[in-house]
């Protein structure tokens, strides 16, 4: 029996019978399902086979158990982890611990796990003023292994270590994740007797959320990460499961988007959670699609926004601006959570605040939650929902799986490779030359 979502997928909201020209016609709609079945007979073969490995993830337990004595030292052992670096290697951590870490600090009992994704030299300052390095673990994550960015963080951190605390104790508080092969970052690690877990080499980078690239800094944050493996395998078990390509929720999005790219000029995709601990999720999503699709012509912009805050910045230009948009809106239920407006605080204000009075924050943000998702749909504008309860782990993982499944198959009605990034590797070319000509 198949597990259900943890989420509900909407997207009534996306068609011309509720939003008029700037929406999909369900004859579109339909034209596209058949190469979306093809898409999702695909992916059960590659799951069945093992040809694409990250569809295996959330079925493994094995892996968890292995880094298990590495999450416990780093739990006990230090007040700070932090995670050494960019895009897909620490994108979907940083995604996960948000689940803990709201921004105001650790879950009890668990370190600070801070990510360090940029280079920018004054911010490495700031923080290395900012740690008591004795009490500070290192994670130093670079698929090829040599991602220039965390390999000069890594020499870095390795040497402001050397100076604090010597080098024969620095196999006990960094940890390196790389492909098994000869490489920069693998070659570090053998100098300085530092433990390497194996990056998986069919595992790109903005697809690793759910392996040990995106996992080991969630458990170390005290995140339930089999409750994220779990919630992916009830999506991919839905979407892989379904009978009919349309009751595939991943299937339907990516036609959608395809459908209105291609149908409406719909050139950008806007993604608004309205729950704070997805702020992160914005930015995960926005590399994998946007490195996935954009080829040969292809893609669609993704732009993320949060809900309240961006009904004060960016709604007038989404009711009043082009059509060239899809909304995913993402909701929690907030009513009758927090705290509730009392008309002896407020005062002679009560009056005029009758609506507030007696009401939650959470009532407030269901409130306005539900009138932008009704006001962008009646201004035209293409919306879909995703709704749950609450958040928690479960419903993580199964965001991570929708999205991940839904650019994959995106790609393959666009005809062409979600796992490459050819156009990325020119500025890299350049700015290893640049470098090397300011050492002559």
């Amino acid at each position: 029996m198949l597990m259900e979502s943890p989420f509900t997928h909407e997207i009534a909201g996306t068609f011309t019978d509720r939003v008029g020209a700037a929406g999909l016609d369900h004859a579109a709609f339909h034209d596209l399902m058949p190469r979306a079945a093809a898409a999702l007979g695909r992916l059960r073969a590659q799951r069945s086979s093992g040809e694409l490995p990250l569809l295996s993830l959330p079925g493994r337990r094995d892996d968890l158990a292995a880094w298990r004595p590495i999450v416990d030292r780093y739990r006990s052992q230090f007040d700070d982890v932090i995670v050494l670096g960019i895009g897909g290697s620490s994108l979907g951590g940083a995604t996960l611990c948000r689940l803990t870490d709201s921004g105001f600090g650790p879950s009890a009992g668990a370190p600070r796990v801070r990510f360090l994704d940029n280079i920018d030299p004054w911010t490495f300052d700031d923080l290395m003023a900012r740690l008591d390095l004795g009490r500070t673990g290192v994670l130093a994550i670079s698929k090829s292994g040599g991602t220039a960015e965390t390999v000069a963080q890594t020499l870095a951190m390795l040497d402001r270590l050397r100076q604090r605390i010597g080098k024969d104790d620095l196999a006990t508080r960094v940890t390196c994740i790389a492909e098994h092969t000869d490489n920069p970052l693998r070659a570090i690690a053998g100098h300085y007797g530092l433990f390497c877990l194996d990056h998986d080499p069919k595992i790109g980078g903005r697809y690793s959320a759910l392996s040990v690239t995106g996992l080991l800094p969630a458990a170390i944050a005290g995140v339930d990460v089999e409750a994220v493996r779990r919630g992916a395998g009830m999506v991919l078990d839905a979407a892989l499961g379904a009978e009919k390509a349309e009751d595939a929720a991943p299937a339907a999005g990516a036609v959608i988007n395809v459908g209105l790219a291609s149908a409406r000029n719909v050139s950008q995709a806007v993604i608004m959670p309205y729950v704070d601990r997805l702020e992160r999720f914005g930015a995960w999503f926005r590399q994998l699609w946007a490195e996935s699709l954009g080829k040969e012509g292809h893609g669609t912009t993704p732009i993320d926004a949060m809900g309240a805050v961006d009904q004060h910045s960016q709604l007038q230009l989404y009711l009043a601006g082009p059509r060239d948009k899809l909304f995913t809106l993402i909701l929690a239920d907030p009513a009758g959570h927090g705290p509730v407006a009392k008309p002896e605080v407020a005062g002679p204000a009560a009056g005029p605040l009758d609506y507030l009075m007696g009401r939650s924050l959470g009532d407030l943000l269901a409130a306005e939650q539900r009138a932008t998702v009704e006001t962008l749909i009646r201004n035209g504008c293409p919306t879909r929902v995703m709704r749950f309860p609450s958040l928690n782990e479960e419903v993580m993982g199964g965001l991570m799986m929708h999205f991940i499944l839904e650019t994959i198959i995106a790609a393959d009605l666009l005809g062409i490779d979600p796992f490459d990034q050819p156009a990325v590797e020119e500025s890299k070319v350049l700015a290893r030359r640049y470098l090397r000509e300011g050492m002559e």
